[in-house]
């Protein structure tokens, strides 16, 4: 199974002092322990992880232990642009986790922007194939972290 982390949440995944790691350790165990990988890509998602400084360190040694999964830039952003121009005018800031999720056909994303849920809920974003996208946005959320198969797209 693989997982979207938006960088909202990077410090609450991996830094065990965050206040709100204790709602969020689940999903590092869950990606430790081999069962999930994390999913990134795209050119916004980046520039945001570079700014993150130290997680950025942290997902590049998870890609070396084989736990994160990068998708070709191209694809997210494509998705993205179209994602963007649908939510003009609305008060949605990430259409770039939109399109890396439709990028990836990922399913899973950890997130505590509550004001994006409803759109990256919208399924109108996802190939007519992908699943229901589901949101971990705290512990009361950890059934989502089971094992299933995951079928990725736009690997890079």
């Amino acid at each position: 199974m693989a997982i979207v982390i938006d960088v909202n949440c990077l410090a609450r995944v991996f830094n065990a002092s965050n206040v709100d790691h204790v709602k969020f350790a689940a999903v590092r165990t869950f990606i430790e322990t081999g069962v999930g990988k994390v999913v990134y890509g795209g050119t916004k998602y980046k520039d945001e992880l570079r700014k993150a400084g130290r997680y950025l360190a942290v997902i590049l040694e998870l890609r070396k232990a084989g736990r994160a999964i990068a998708i070709r830039d191209e694809a997210v952003d494509k998705v993205t642009q179209v994602v963007a121009k649908a939510v003009v005018g609305t008060d949605c800031d990430d259409p770039h986790i939109i399109g890396l999720l439709a990028a990836s056909n990922c399913a899973l994303l950890c997130s505590v922007d509550k004001r994006s849920y409803g759109f990256i809920r919208d399924r109108k974003f996802y190939a007519k194939d992908n699943v229901r996208v589901k949101i971990y946005c705290s512990d009361r959320n950890a059934k989502l972290l089971k094992r299933q198969r995951a079928r990725l797209w736009n690997v890079g």
